[in-house]
């Protein structure tokens, strides 16, 4: 029985034999390459491996210490440092249930979760000028930065970043700690 399929460059249907499957061939019609799939009959099923229970507390474990490390991140910062969601819509209390402290007449207030979002955001839209003056607001916090991205690199759930890649976004938070130094 020939294997249906459509060339992806002008969609007309073309017909292949059954020992073409797994192969690459031409559109008779355009000339595009195609690639020419292996029967359904033919392909084996692979069985999911079990799940090891071992592995996963230690997943938990590893998930849960990456929550405390954020955690103690903004309690040794002393407020000045909220690593909790609610820290970006205003008047917010951290871990401790403190208020953050208005920043200093000279001081621009600086929230770190914010601008490694935004450098993220920089990054993935190739705006390096913009990645380059968030990296420069974010050495004002050198320290606070690098302990807080360190914590989204140790943390498996990472922060995750619409239409990016996980693998992604975490070279771009190496790329921002090699640019604090």
């Amino acid at each position: 029985m020939p294997i249906e399929i459509h060339c992806p460059a002008c969609s007309k249907g073309i017909r292949a034999p059954d020992n073409a499957g797994g192969k690459t061939g031409k559109c008779p019609y355009c000339g595009a390459t195609v690639y020419i799939p292996m029967p359904a009959a033919e392909l084996d099923e692979i069985p999911l491996a079990p799940v090891d229970p071992k592995l996963e507390r230690e997943r938990d474990k590893l998930r849960k210490d990456s929550i405390t490390y954020a955690a103690t991140v903004d309690q040794d910062a002393g407020g000045k440092y909220d690593v909790t969601p609610s820290a970006r819509g205003g008047k917010s209390s951290g871990a401790a249930g403190r208020e953050r402290p208005a920043p200093a007449r000279d001081e621009e207030p600086i929230d770190v979760h914010d601008l490694v979002e935004k450098f993220i955001f920089a990054m993935r839209d190739s705006e390096l000028n913009e990645a380059d003056r968030i990296a420069t607001r974010l050495k004002r916090r050198k320290e606070q930065t690098h302990e807080y991205v360190q914590g989204l690199l140790l943390d498996q759930m990472g922060l995750s970043v619409k239409g990016v890649p996980q693998a992604v976004v975490n070279g771009f938070l190496k790329n921002l700690l090699e640019r604090l130094g």
